[in-house]
């Protein structure tokens, strides 16, 4: 008898240790391996109970159909980084958690390679709260919790393995935990932002603003639904917000009228089809289906890119920013009171809904031009010409964020452009700023001067984003009465957007090959 339990505790600690280390792929079992846990609370304990924002992505839940050349490109990318980390990202990764400042992945993942790969990358390996770590000046450290891979800075890792450690995390009774149940977990990517977020303010003084916006998006067998609930916080403002959503869609319609190619047709299809509805507790509800098709164009593309400068690039929000210690700080540690200037403090955190959304809205102004003449898109975001005024427009010159210059003129030029009437104290300034003005007169300069369409161009999308984000804020205007601030900014970013379609060089035609004749 003893022998017999002796060898069943034996073949349970083989069998855990095999589900631990990933052996169960290499015996053939892998499918034994639970995948999908749509709320792992495990997941959630490293981020602390009073996050407002957090995404969640199920990678064994999506499964997006992406052009050939792309799916080959992806492929091939995927080998090579299998090759230097040792992490098969499709069979190794199974979901994806992130807030500001920490990123939290689940899956099987060998520390012996991919520490060698970090070190050759100028890391240097140490322990964090006894588990394995990298860290990197200047970079996102790194940290492997058994199954869970953490990145973010130093001090924030410390700070979510303590809190896994003393189940101190995120649990059922956290506001944003208590949001997503609403809007369900069984999906391939759930989100959700409550309002006081660091990441985007949600509420304002006119009562536009929402207490909570949750988001899902699946892929099924027709295309992606995206679906969202946006709590008000009444019937009347979500009638109001409703309103504005709607303002929003009528806008994006207009411009897919302009332009008969199948891609404009099955977007205009796809937001004809989107519902929008309030309910008695002032939630607003949508959902919106596209199409695979909408997507060949942007993701052939992405075979120009390699997947390794991608991840860098999804790297930056986790690096260069340590956490605040709870509580309030210490007499001896706490930061001497500033004198207030009058000089405009440049703000520390960089608002990315602009930004996000002017890839939004490129896409859509690309789709609308002929499939003969469409450049890529990629082609065009990031040509210089086109990409420093779209930057500049949507996020200042953010650089002088982090360079030491601050007061006087540098303060006000880390501010999207469209915020640079700070530099008069004229009234009818900011007016004129919020405005299709500015894209207005470059796409006029631009008719004689052709090299600088692609400015004009980045410098309407960057405008037309920003006064979109202004007009969802609903921030009041001098001179315009607050009854038509929304339709100010709705027809404004809608003119910029034109201003930005009709400037957009064209794809220029492949000059004939040498011998080559042409056809009769």
């Amino acid at each position: 008898m003893k022998k017999l339990l002796v060898f069943a505790v034996l073949l349970a600690v083989g069998a855990g240790a095999a589900y631990h280390f990933g052996y169960l792929e290499r015996l053939g079992l892998g499918r034994l391996r639970a995948r999908f846990i749509p709320k792992d609370p495990a997941l959630l304990a490293y981020f602390a109970p009073d996050t407002h924002e957090l995404l969640l992505v199920q990678a064994t839940e999506l499964d997006f159909r992406l052009a050939r050349e792309s799916q080959d490109k992806l492929a091939q990318e995927a080998k090579d980084f299998h090759a230097k980390t040792g992490i098969d990202t499709p069979k190794d990764v199974d979901a994806l958690a992130v807030a500001l400042g920490l990123g939290v992945v689940r899956g099987h993942f060998d520390w012996s390679r991919l520490s060698a790969h970090l070190q050759s990358e100028g890391y240097a390996l140490t322990e964090l709260s006894g588990v394995p770590a990298a860290v990197k000046p200047q970079a996102a450290d790194v940290a492997l919790d058994g199954r869970y891979l953490l990145i973010g800075p130093r001090g924030e890792l410390e700070q979510a393995l303590a809190r896994k450690r003393q189940g101190q995390g995120l649990g059922d009774g956290s506001p944003l935990v208590r949001a997503l149940d609403e809007i369900g977990w069984t999906h391939g990517l759930v989100g959700g932002v409550l309002s006081g977020s660091r990441l985007a303010s949600l509420q304002d003084n006119t009562g536009l603003g929402a207490e909570s916006l949750l988001v899902s998006l699946d892929s099924v067998e027709e295309g992606v639904d995206l679906r969202g609930i946006a709590s008000a916080g009444g019937r009347l403002q979500g009638e109001v917000m409703r309103v504005a959503l709607e303002v929003m869609r009528k806008a994006l319609l207009m411009g897919t009228v302009l332009e008969s190619s199948p891609e404009a047709r099955t977007l205009r299809a796809s937001l004809e089809a989107a519902t929008l509805e309030t309910d008695a507790q002032g939630r607003v509800r949508g959902a919106l289906r596209l199409p695979y098709t909408l997507a060949d164009q942007a993701s052939a593309n992405l075979s120009q890119y390699p997947l390794s400068q991608t991840l860098q690039t999804l790297g930056q929000p986790f690096k260069n920013e340590e956490p605040t210690p709870a509580g309030p700080p210490s007499v001896a540690t706490r930061p001497p009171v500033s004198t207030p200037t009058a000089a405009v403090a440049a703000p520390v955190l960089l608002d990315w809904k602009p930004p996000v959304l002017g890839l939004l809205l490129l896409v859509v102004a690309l789709v609308t031009m002929g499939a003969q003449t469409r450049p890529g898109m990629f082609n065009v975001l990031f040509h210089p010409l086109f990409l420093l005024p779209f930057l500049v427009a949507t996020l200042g010159v953010f650089v002088f964020r982090w360079t030491g210059h601050a007061g006087g003129a540098f303060d006000v030029l880390a501010l999207p452009m469209p915020e640079w009437h700070r530099f008069v104290s004229f009234p009818v300034a900011q007016t004129l700023a919020l405005s299709a003005a500015v894209p207005v007169v470059f796409a006029l300069l631009s008719a004689p001067l052709r090299w600088l369409r692609r400015f004009a161009a980045g410098l309407g999308v960057g405008f037309s984003a920003y006064l979109a984000v202004k007009a969802f804020a609903g921030t009041p205007l001098p001179l315009i009465p607050p009854a038509y601030t929304l339709f100010w900014y709705a027809g404004h970013a809608l003119a910029a957007l034109l201003m930005a379609r009709l400037t957009l060089p064209p794809r220029r035609a492949n000059p004939p090959r040498p011998g080559s004749r042409a056809r009769p």
